[in-house]
C-alpha cells in the first residue's frame, strides 16, 4: 500500500469516526432532554421517535465496539478498515437521524452528514484511477449524494390520518436508508460505478410522493420534494448514460 493511499485511508477513517461521534452526541443529548423534560413516553409518537432513537444509538454503539476493531487500528496504523462494517453501521446510526426528536439541532447534524459525504468523496477519488469509467463512479456518488437528501425525516403530524401517516412516513424512512446503506456499502466496497438502481428510485419516488401527499395541506416539505425531484431527474438522464458507458 503506498503513502498516499494510506493517509487516504485514515483521513476516511477519521472522517467516519467524526460522522458517528457528532451524530451520536446530538442524538443522545436531544433525547436526554427530551426525556427529562415530558418523559420516555408522553405521546404513542414520542414512544416510537424515542425508543427507535434509542435502539439505533445502541444497535450502532454495540456494532462499532465490539465489530470494529481494524476501525480504531486504522485510524492510526496502517491499516484497511473493514468498509463493509463502517457501512452498516454508518446506516444504523442514521436512522436515529431521521427520527424528529424534541430539542432536535439541525445544524450539529447537518454538520454530521457533512463527514460522512467527505468520506464519500475521499473514498470515491481513491477508486477513480482504477475504475473503468470515472465519470460513471463520480456520476453515481452525485446520485447517492442527492438521493440521501431525498430520504424524509420522520416528523410528528396532526392530520386526520395522523396514525397512518406515521406508520407510512417510518416505513418509508426505513426502506430509504436500508436502501442508501446498499449503495453506500457497493460505494466503499469498490462496485459503485453504477448505483442508478431502479429498486431504491422506485421506493424513494414513490415513497416520497405519498409522504408528501398526504401531509401537503398540513406543510409541504420542501427539502424532500426539491431533492426527490432532483435525484429523479439526475436517474432519468444518468440511467441510459452508465448503461452506455457499461
Amino acid at each position: 500500500m503506498d503513502k498516499n493511499s494510506t493517509k487516504v485511508n485514515k483521513a476516511i477513517s477519521w472522517f467516519f469516526l467524526l460522522y458517528f461521534v457528532i451524530l451520536f452526541a446530538e442524538r443522545a443529548q436531544s433525547l436526554f432532554k427530551t426525556v427529562s423534560q415530558v418523559g420516555l413516553f408522553p405521546t404513542p409518537f414520542d414512544a416510537f421517535a424515542n425508543i427507535t432513537v434509542a435502539v439505533s444509538l445502541c444497535a450502532a454503539l454495540i456494532l462499532l465496539v465490539f465489530k470494529s476493531g481494524l476501525f480504531f487500528k486504522s485510524l492510526f496504523l496502517t491499516v484497511v478498515p473493514n468498509y463493509s462494517i463502517l457501512t452498516i453501521i454508518s446506516g444504523v446510526i442514521l436512522v436515529s437521524g431521521m427520527i424528529h426528536t424534541e430539542c432536535t439541532i439541525p445544524g450539529i447534524q447537518f454538520a454530521s452528514y457533512g463527514m460522512l459525504i467527505i468520506a464519500m468523496i475521499l473514498r470515491t477519488a481513491q477508486l477513480a484511477p482504477k475504475a473503468k469509467s470515472r465519470f460513471s463512479l463520480w456520476y453515481s456518488l452525485i446520485y447517492l449524494t442527492v438521493f440521501s437528501m431525498a430520504i424524509p425525516v420522520v416528523y410528528r403530524s396532526h392530520i386526520e390520518l395522523a396514525v397512518l401517516f406515521h406508520v407510512i412516513e417510518a416505513v418509508v424512512m426505513l426502506l430509504l436508508v436500508l436502501s442508501f446503506t446498499i449503495m453506500l456499502r457497493k460505494l466503499f466496497m469498490g462496485k459503485g460505478e453504477n448505483l442508478l438502481l431502479w429498486a431504491p428510485f422506485f421506493i424513494m419516488a414513490l415513497g416520497d410522493a405519498v409522504v408528501l401527499w398526504m401531509r401537503w395541506n398540513e406543510e409541504i416539505n420542501s427539502f424532500v420534494l426539491i431533492f426527490a425531484c432532483l435525484s429523479s431527474v439526475i436517474f432519468i438522464l444518468g440511467k441510459p448514460i452508465l448503461r452506455n458507458k457499461d
